[in-house]
This record gives C-alpha cells, structure tokens and sequence, in this order.
C-alpha cells in the first residue's frame, strides 16, 4: 500500500478535481430481465465495500435483502416516496479504471418506477441512489486519505530519524574538531619536548666526551 500511494502521488495524472455523481435513467438487464433502471457510477471504490453498503442501505430502507444473483429489497420504505412499500432490483458491477456501477431498479408494484410515469417519485428515488453513490464516493476517498495518512507518518518518523542522525554526525564533527585541536597543542608539546630532549642529549654526549678525555690525561 506505500508503495502504491507514493506511486500515486508522484503520477504526472495525479490531480484533484470536482467528481459529480450523475444519475442516469435506461433500460437495463437485471437478473435477466429488463427494466428500467438508475445507473450511477461510483469513482475509486471497492466492489465489495459497495454491495455490502448497499445492502445495509436497503435494509435502512426496512426492506428484506437476499444476495443471489443480485441484491433484492423486498418492501422497502422511505417517506420522500409516499406510504407504500416498493421493491428494489439491483447489481454491484465489477470495479473499472471509471469505477464500481450500481443498477437500481425500483419496483412500484406492477410498474417499473420511470420519470414519464412517476415524475413525482423519480427525484426521491434519485436522491436515494445519488446520495448512497456520493458517500460511497467520498468513503472511497478516504481510505485513501486514510492509507496516505499512514504513509505521512512513516515518513515523519523516517524524517525524524534522519534528523537525528544529522544532530549526531554534527556532534561527532564538534568532537572531531576538539579532539583535532587538542591533539595539535600535544604536538606542539611534544615538539619542544623532543628539543628539551636532544638539548639534554647534546649536553650528556658532550659531558662523555669530556669524561673520556678526562681518563686518557690520567697518567
């Protein structure tokens, strides 16, 4: 996953722009049958993540949900579509480079909810599918922002490493420096030390000499 949100990140096509969720009406094949349908496309998400937000969707809708073939709401309700249950039709298509596709289809009772035929529950039904679609969206989001946050503070406690070891190679320069200065005063030390000593030396080879001229005067 860092790997791949780097990979992201640094991606001449990574951008940010405005997504709108867009509905859209068609005739649509669901569980073999036609009907009409909503369609909606979801960016970025996961399928799996989607069926099973959609399932809970229906089931906040009080509907009864099976998983077979494709997700059925049995007597759904929701108040912006009036007193009367509905059923829901639908499938979570596999995730595409555009994203997850939902196909609603939402059964009035003898008749396929449509905006010829329905215009006064067609936007409630739309609201439904665009709102679940947006936070479906902006869940997908973030996880990302979620998965990048991760990596953020990977790379801080990687930052912070690396700031630690610059204070320390500067502290082990500091050191080197005094280490260096201290030697160079022993040198000089040890430069009139050796001077002190060849002096003596000079003196005591000079007294020896004496000494031996000393012994050969002895008769």
């Amino acid at each position: 996953m860092k790997k791949l949100v780097i990979a992201l990140l640094l991606s001449p096509f990574f951008t940010i722009g405005q997504t709108v969720v867009t509905v859209n009406e068609k005739m649509e094949a669901i569980d073999g049958k036609s009907r009409n349908s909503l369609t909606v496309m979801i960016k970025d998400a996961n399928t799996d993540d989607v069926k099973k937000a959609w399932k809970k969707k229906l089931k906040d809708l009080k509907g009864k949900v099976s998983d077979k073939t494709i997700i059925f709401g049995d007597d759904c309700q929701a108040k912006s579509m009036g007193d009367n249950t509905f059923d829901v039709y639908s499938v979570v298509e596999e995730a595409t480079d555009e994203g997850v596709r939902l196909v609603v289809a939402f059964d009035l009772g003898g008749a396929y909810l449509s905006t010829a035929d329905h215009p006064d529950k067609y936007p409630a039904a739309e609201a439904i599918v665009k709102g679940f679609a947006v936070e479906q969206a902006k869940e997908a989001v973030n996880v990302e922002i979620a998965a990048t946050g991760k990596v953020l503070k990977d790379f801080e406690k990687e930052l912070s490493g690396l700031e630690k070891d610059k204070s320390k190679l500067e502290k082990d320069i500091e050191d080197y420096k005094k280490k260096i200065e201290e030697a160079k005063a022993d040198i000089e030390k040890n430069v009139a030390a050796q001077a002190n000593k060849k002096t003596e030396i000079e003196g005591l080879k000079a007294t020896i000499g004496d000494l031996k001229k000393k012994v050969k005067s002895i008769r």
